[in-house]
């Protein structure tokens, strides 16, 4: 049960804050405007269900293990590592999708000046940015490990 209200709650999170930066910030990473259905006024985001391994799985799985490992280190090298392992995260999971289903949800960075590697599974100015996304789950993950066994004793009170 603790894993899954941990899932649940990382994949919500990680699709949020997809939502958001979809509003907010992609069109300064990629360097153009992108073409919207909808005016600017209203807060249109966008998100893709096929992210849910990647932020559900990946976080309970992999970021929950790495940070174990790393939590005694200095914030940048932190900072650092997270700019490096949320990058190659990208790549690989844009380049598995893309072999798999023949596209990857954000195959427009393809036109963007900043992309890496020319398949666009990335752009160079993400790469900042994820550094900061992991110092921030950090805590995130650490309030939802801290969490998780009453919420697991919560939800196994609900079964009959």
């Amino acid at each position: 049960m603790e894993l899954l209200f941990r899932f649940v709650l990382y994949t919500f999170f990680g699709l949020t804050l997809e939502t958001i930066f979809a509003v907010t910030g992609i069109e300064r990473s990629l360097g153009y405007k992108l073409q919207k259905r909808t005016p600017h006024k209203y807060l249109e985001g966008f998100v893709s269900l096929y992210m849910i391994p990647l932020h559900g799985l990946g976080m309970l799985f992999a970021f929950e293990w790495v940070f174990g490992q790393i939590a005694q280190w200095h914030w940048s090298l932190r900072y650092l590592s997270w700019c490096l392992m949320f990058t190659v995260a990208e790549i690989a999971w844009g380049f598995f999708l893309h072999k798999v289903i023949g596209f990857f949800p954000w195959d427009y960075y393809e036109k963007s000046k900043f992309r890496f590697p020319k398949a666009g599974y990335t752009l160079w100015t993400l790469i900042p940015q994820w550094g900061i996304a992991g110092l921030i789950l950090e805590l995130y993950s650490e309030l939802l490990v801290k969490l998780s066994p009453m919420a697991g004793n919560i939800m196994r009170s609900w079964l009959p």
